[in-house]
């Protein structure tokens, strides 16, 4: 999402808002998302001085995934997409 206050453009600036327009947990700063579904760094386990971990928020399903244990190794387990076998019909796979 970026760092900054751009207008017309979501940052990491904008996680308090965010946080509250859709219910999502506290204290987490948003990386990524669309409004269903959200990728956070989440201090809920490590408070404001630790390591917190990566987490995917789908507030539709009311779920949460944990998808790295902290920021390092989220960074250093990310995979070009064309390492995977992507639906050739899916937008979003090229």
């Amino acid at each position: 999402m970026g760092i900054g206050g751009l207008e017309q453009m979501t940052s990491l600036l904008d996680t308090p808002y965010l946080v509250k327009e859709w219910g999502l947990p506290s204290p987490i700063v948003l990386l990524s998302g669309d409004g269903h579904c959200w990728i956070g760094l989440d201090y809920r386990g490590c408070g404001p001085d630790g390591d917190p971990s990566v987490t995917w928020f789908d507030v539709e399903l009311d779920t949460e995934l944990t998808l790295a244990s902290d920021f390092r190794t989220f960074v250093e387990k990310l995979t070009a997409a064309s390492g995977f076998d992507l639906d050739p019909g899916d937008p979003t796979s090229n």
